[in-house]
């Protein structure tokens, strides 16, 4: 039982070292790396940590760091690059800041 608890053990240790390998490899070949920042996800350059964008969506993330690849390969801006990228809680400071319109005019009108 000892001896199939390490052989279980020394598989996974191995399992984790190739993965930190294939890890470290595709990020060696690869120009941009998609990481967690606050509550959304960044684009940042493998060469030297610049953030290129930020999404709420891990999704779309991928795919904007995918499409910055493929323009630097083509050599021309990406379609998507030429779109603001949408910054984290942006829609949420619009809606608070109409809410904040709406109280001002009805506290106007409650006044007057």
């Amino acid at each position: 039982m000892q001896a199939a608890i390490q052989q279980s053990q020394d598989k996974l240790e191995a399992l984790r070292q190739e993965v930190i390998t294939a890890t470290e490899a595709y990020r060696a070949k690869s120009r941009f790396f998609v990481t967690q920042s606050g509550n959304g996800w960044a684009v940042v350059s493998a060469s030297n940590n610049r953030v290129y964008g930020r999404n709420t969506s891990y999704a779309q993330t991928v795919r904007y760091a995918q499409s910055l690849e493929r323009a630097i390969d083509a050599r021309t801006l990406p379609v998507v690059a030429v779109v603001k990228v949408r910054q984290v809680g942006e829609s949420a400071t619009r809606w608070m800041a109409l809410f904040a319109l709406a109280l001002i005019l009805l506290a106007g009108a409650a006044s007057s």
